[in-house]
């Protein structure tokens, strides 16, 4: 290719900047969408356990299952 027919270097060096401030500024969104995608799956934890509860009449997985609802129901507590 003849000279002056190609992109310039500064023209490719500015698009390479651009580029990484894109990525750096998307950082925060990929936190946002790990915490969100761990409340849903403590959200699920939590009906999954009440759905349980609901048919469960032994004495002793009734206890344990309150106790992980409890815990699920902190750790999503810590979220918000």
């Amino acid at each position: 290719m003849a000279r002056g027919w190609g992109r310039s270097e500064e023209d490719l060096g500015a698009e390479k900047e651009e580029a990484r401030e894109e990525k750096g500024s998307h950082r925060g969104t990929r936190r946002d969408a790990t915490v969100e995608a761990r409340r849903r799956s403590l959200e699920l934890s939590l009906a999954r356990v009440k759905e349980q509860l609901d048919k469960t009449t032994t004495p002793a997985r009734r206890q344990a299952l309150e106790a992980a609802r409890a815990e699920l129901a902190q750790q999503l507590a810590k979220l918000s």
